[in-house]
């Protein structure tokens, strides 16, 4: 019999041990147990996700059939997001956390029964469904179980487990979509696993004792927007949305037509960004606190359109894994900059506004680049996408450029 708990702590004995003594002496259980459940849903999700952009050609989906799947997978995230960590303060967080675990085992269930393409799709956004209510409401709990002082170095370790588990996501996708070389019920096994293993982790680890049903608030300010620098960040964040729903999207895709590839060795060139960037990240985060946040943010943002615009001209697979390899190196250089940077212009609100314009730009890359697919190619998908995400970082360098005259 699995031992969840024992799981737990060997995983956080890896990743999490010096953060976890950071913690409350009576929510330590806790936090381990929303890592590790965090962990397992990101898995089997991206497992799903990837085996779904994958095998669409070889299933009979087309790109702009594609493409409205995963809008809808964000478009759910979109919605619930905001709801579920509003609904966390009344509620809290537990019964939200095992609701959307409970949908989530047993969403893939639906393809025993309707084994259909539209089928997959209501499957995955079910499980965007469940993906919006389980990030906002595990951060939010994750913030209730440490110190304000300490709250860095926790959310650095459950940022590790993100990562980690798109690493290994996608290649468990691969692998299961290389034996059965279509979507069926082998690609479907990982979700409701994934889920599985989440909801055991929050019984096990998290006690309905510890958390509060609600909460006050805090005084809102509102919106920066005198500012210069708050709307020009987020039409650069959206730039950013915009060109990762994308890859995240058609990636696979464009691996599997071009490269012949499919299986563990696609799901490895796809998790390159990802681990360069669980590489680097303790190394620009520093840079991030001693350097010029905004000129790292534009730098790392360039460099990922840059590297976008080339997917289209990729004519070899070591031109290509050069180039996932750059767009892990751009992310590294401006996710610690960039979210620096929103914090020091306030909390509550402008994280909420961060948060909303990055799940419209999930929502609108897969549309934008499905229908460019379908008119032209999957070229022309990834350069109209790197040319709109070069276009959203002119108001942040017009900014940049005003404060060096300025000065």
């Amino acid at each position: 019999m699995l031992n969840l708990r024992l799981l737990g702590r060997n995983l956080t004995a890896i990743f999490g041990r010096a953060a976890l003594r950071e913690c409350f002496a009576d929510k330590k259980s806790a936090a381990a147990g929303v890592l590790v459940a965090t962990f397992f849903s990101t898995f089997g999700v991206g497992a799903f996700t990837f085996a779904m952009s994958l095998g669409a050609q070889s299933s009979g989906m087309s790109v702009s059939w594609l493409g409205l799947a995963f809008s809808g997978y964000f478009f759910a995230r979109l919605v619930l997001a905001p709801v579920a960590g509003y609904a966390a303060d009344f509620l809290g967080p537990r019964p939200l956390l095992v609701t959307a675990a409970g949908i989530g085992s047993a969403a893939p269930f639906l393809y025993l029964f309707y084994p259909a393409r539209e089928t997959l799709g209501l499957i995955q956004i079910c499980l965007g469904f469940c993906s919006g209510i389980i990030k906002p409401v595990s951060m939010s709990l994750l913030g209730d179980c440490v110190p304000e002082s300490s709250r860095g170095r926790l959310f650095g370790v459950y940022n590790i487990y993100i990562y980690s588990a798109l690493v290994l996501g996608p290649l468990a996708g691969g692998y299961t979509l290389g034996i059965q070389e279509k979507m069926g019920e082998l690609s479907l096994i990982w979700p409701a696993a994934g889920m599985a293993l989440s909801l055991f982790s929050i019984f096990r680890g998290c006690a309905e004792s510890l958390f509060p049903a609600a909460r006050k608030g805090r005084e809102d300010k509102g919106l920066p927007w005198r500012n210069s620098f708050f709307p020009a960040l987020l039409l650069a964040v959206l730039g950013r949305t915009v060109g990762a729903s994308v890859v995240i999207t058609f990636l696979p895709r464009m691996i599997n037509k071009s490269f012949g590839l499919s299986g563990m060795g696609a799901g490895l060139i796809f998790a390159l960004p990802s681990l360069v960037l669980i590489a680097l990240m303790p190394v620009t985060g520093k840079w991030a606190d001693s350097r010029d946040r905004a000129g790292l943010t534009f730098l790392g943002m360039g460099f990922c359109a840059a590297c976008l615009f080339g997917y289209g001209q990729a004519d070899s697979l070591w031109m290509l894994c050069l180039l996932v390899v750059g767009m892990g190196l751009g992310s590294a250089i401006s996710l610690p900059a960039s979210m620096s940077l929103a914090a020091d212009m306030g909390r509550g609100g402008v994280m909420g506004a961060f948060l909303g314009i990055s799940n419209v730009g999930f929502i609108f890359g897969p549309v934008l680049a499905g229908f460019a697919a379908e008119s032209g190619g999957m070229t022309d998908a990834f350069e109209l996408t790197a040319l709109f995400s070069a276009f959203c970082l002119l108001p942040i360098f017009m900014v940049m450029a005003k404060k060096l005259y300025v000065q």
